[in-house]
């Protein structure tokens, strides 16, 4: 096949190194990857065939920096995995397309529900879809009460910001965890907060971003990638945490979760979805019911298990936008993934090191 370029956003993003290590192990075409990050020591630089750093999406400045490269490189399809780009791509895909490349993001209308958590959970309750117990607040009075109204301190809670990523803006309340083993026992990282320290730290400011305070639910994480078509699943994998730290699945298995899959289909549908994305979902203390926390509208962290399972998503998305075949596949269940991680090393003017 042909050898196509690709232009990458945040080669400095934990998923990055899966995502490249993706599209190299495709098994049809070499691909030209072309990365870019803010940060000029971006992790994974040293990966990809050529690098350049441009301003933050917050700048004037960041998408006609991309644009510039993408003329330049000859740039045939983006894969932009930093969620605050999305909206960006979204809507300058036209300026993108007029250079005659690709760009792998959601349409606007969709971004604007799946990117905030508070829309999201709104349109599947539209849609007579289950959801957690949840409340939308805007002030640090609608917080309390929905704390109180939730349960707290009887039921533990998760509060969290409504647009966010990263675990950014998320933590979870339980009356029951001891300060004492929480400061011996548990990493300066915690999840955990006391509501005192809550309501404290969110009355620093006069105002607040919307937030969602819902019921916590303690039991199996499981993450699902999907490639759709406007609605229509294509592919759908579905992985289980073994080993979660801070959200991030550092071990797991792919395996075959009907409820899981049945759930995050529902959504799919109903609300059209199209393109690569993957679902965050948890189970109740029981681990009876499955709930979808978020939906993370891009390539995700996690989706090289994927590749390995035999479903290169990121290769097949990248297909589906060129216009070609896709084949029919299934994923290897019982595959595993365990993160490890290995030093890299570089001299004074940025070279690898063979070390």
């Amino acid at each position: 096949m042909k050898e196509c370029t690709v232009l990458m956003t945040g080669c400095g993003a934990p998923g990055a190194p899966g995502i490249i290590r993706c599209l190299r192990k495709n098994g049809e075409r070499d691909i030209r990857i072309v990365a870019v990050d803010r940060n000029e020591n971006a992790g994974a630089r040293d990966l990809v065939d050529a690098f350049y750093t441009v301003p933050s999406a917050e700048k004037e400045d960041f998408l006609p920096a991309v644009l510039d490269i993408c003329r330049r490189e000859s740039v045939q399809v983006v894969i932009p995995i930093v969620t605050r780009e999305l909206m960006k791509f979204a809507r300058a895909r036209a300026e993108f397309e007029a250079l005659g490349a690709k760009v792998s993001v959601m349409e606007p209308d969709k971004l604007e529900i799946v990117n905030n958590k508070a829309h999201l959970l709104d349109a599947m309750r539209a849609h007579g879809l289950r959801t957690p117990e949840y409340r939308r607040v805007h002030t640090v009075e609608k917080l309390k009460a929905a704390v109180s109204a939730l349960g707290y301190p009887e039921k533990a809670l998760c509060v969290k910001a409504a647009v966010g990523n990263g675990s950014r803006g998320i933590r979870m309340l339980n009356a029951n965890i001891s300060r004492f083993d929480l400061f011996f026992e548990q990493k300066p990282n915690s999840m955990f907060i006391s509501y005192e320290e809550l309501i404290r730290t969110l009355s620093e400011r006069e105002t607040m971003p919307e937030m969602l305070v819902m019921e916590y639910l303690p039991g199996t994480e499981y993450s699902v990638d999907f490639l759709a078509d406007h609605g229509e699943p294509i592919y759908t994998v579905s992985r289980r945490g073994l080993s979660v730290v801070t959200s991030n699945m550092m071990s797991l298995v792919v395996d075959d979760n009907p409820a899981v899959k049945e759930i995050c289909t529902q959504v799919v549908r109903s609300l059209e979805l199209d393109g690569n994305f993957g679902f965050d979902l948890l189970y109740n203390a029981n681990d009876e019911t499955p709930y979808v926390i978020e939906i993370n509208p891009r390539l995700t962290a996690g989706v090289v298990s994927c590749a390995a399972a035999g479903v290169n998503l990121p290769y097949l998305g990248m297909k589906r936008l060129l216009g070609e075949p896709l084949p029919e596949l299934t994923p290897h269940f019982g595959t595993r993934m365990s993160r490890r991680y290995q030093e890299a090393f570089f001299d004074a003017a940025g070279n690898r090191l063979d070390w």
